[in-house]
C-alpha cells in the first residue's frame, strides 16, 4: 500500500479477487469502494500494447464513430468556438477528427507513440504531433484543453503525468480525463461474475471511479469543475453478459429493446453509477 500514489496510500484495503483476465495478480479494493489496484503491480510494454477490444475482435461491435460522437456530446460544453486542444493517447485521432468537424476554430495537437495509426493522424490537416507528453510539455506549446480518454488507468505513476499535464495548460486551461469506472453496473448492480473475471486486467494497474479520480486530481493541485457519469454500454451488451457471460452483443437484443436503450443509459447516468467517469478540472486557485 505504501507504494501506491497519494492519496490512495492512506486508504485501508481488502482483497476482493485472486487472478485477473490476463494474469495472476490480486485485486485489492479500498474500504470505501471507490478505488482498486492490482498486486503485484504489473509492468506493461506499451510499445507492443494492443487494446483488448482489438485482440478480442470486438471493434466491429463497438462502432468507433457513435462512441466518439457520444463522448463529444458529453463534453461539448467544455469546448467553445475556438481554442487549442491536446489529446493524449490519440491513437488514430478519431476524436480530433470529430473536433475538426464540430469545432473548426480549434487548433489540434496530440501525443501518440503508436506508428501503426500514424497514417490516420497524418490525414488530419494541421495536427501537431508529439511522441511523448514530456516532449509536449517541454515544447513551450500551451493549450486550453488537455484531454486523455482511457489513458490514466494505464499510468503507473500519475503524479508526474499530472504535473506534465499542468505544464501544458494555458492560464485558465482545463484537463478532461475519461476512465473506466469501478461503479460499472455490471459489477455493483448485477454482480456478474463472468464480467468481473473479464473486467480486471493487467493493462489497468489502477481502477478509478468518479470519486477516487477526483481525489487524485485534488491531491495533485487540481480542482474538479465538472463530473460526468457516462454509460458507454447499454442493454444489448448487458444482456449478452447476463445470459451468455461474454462480451459483445446480439441483434435480437438490439431489436427487442431498441426503444428502451436511451432511457436505460440515462437512468444509469442519473444514478451516478455508470461504467465510465469523465472529470473536468483546472489548476487549484485558477481564476474562473
Amino acid at each position: 500500500v505504501s507504494a501506491l500514489p497519494a492519496p490512495f496510500d492512506r486508504d485501508a484495503y481488502e482483497l476482493v479477487r485472486r487472478g485477473v483476465f490476463d494474469g495472476d495478480e490480486e485485486v485489492w479494493r479500498n474500504r470505501q469502494g471507490d478505488f482498486a489496484f492490482l498486486h503485484p503491480r504489473p509492468e506493461t510494454d506499451y510499445a507492443a500494447y494492443v487494446p483488448r477490444v482489438s485482440s478480442l475482435a470486438l471493434t466491429d461491435y463497438k462502432k468507433t464513430r457513435p462512441v466518439i460522437a457520444r463522448r463529444f456530446e458529453k463534453i461539448a460544453g467544455q469546448l467553445g468556438e475556438k481554442g487549442r486542444v491536446l489529446e493524449l493517447g490519440a491513437a488514430d485521432a478519431a476524436f480530433l477528427h470529430h473536433v475538426a468537424v464540430e469545432r473548426p476554430g480549434w487548433e489540434l495537437a496530440c501525443v501518440e507513440v503508436d506508428q501503426n495509426t500514424r497514417a490516420a493522424r497524418d490525414a488530419l490537416s494541421g495536427l501537431v504531433q508529439y511522441e511523448t507528453l514530456e516532449a509536449a510539455a517541454a515544447s513551450g506549446d500551451r493549450f486550453d484543453r488537455v484531454c486523455a480518454f482511457h489513458v490514466l488507468e494505464h499510468v503507473l505513476e500519475p503524479a508526474p503525468f499530472l504535473r506534465d499535464c499542468a505544464r501544458c495548460l494555458l492560464p485558465g486551461g482545463r484537463v478532461i480525463f475519461e476512465v473506466p469506472s469501478l461503479d460499472d453496473p455490471l459489477l455493483w448492480l448485477y454482480r456478474c461474475e463472468a464480467y468481473e473475471a473479464f473486467y480486471f486486467q493487467r493493462q489497468h494497474p489502477y481502477v478509478y471511479s468518479a470519486a477516487s479520480l477526483g481525489r487524485l486530481l485534488e491531491e495533485n493541485g487540481f480542482q474538479v469543475v465538472e463530473t460526468i457519469h457516462h454509460q458507454r454500454y447499454g442493454l444489448e451488451n448487458h444482456l449478452q453478459w447476463l445470459t451468455e457471460g461474454k462480451p459483445g452483443g446480439r441483434e435480437r437484443f438490439r431489436e427487442l429493446f431498441a426503444d428502451r436503450e436511451a432511457g436505460y443509459l440515462a437512468d444509469l447516468e442519473r444514478s451516478g453509477r455508470a461504467d465510465t467517469a469523465i472529470l473536468v478540472a483546472e489548476l487549484a486557485g485558477a481564476p474562473r
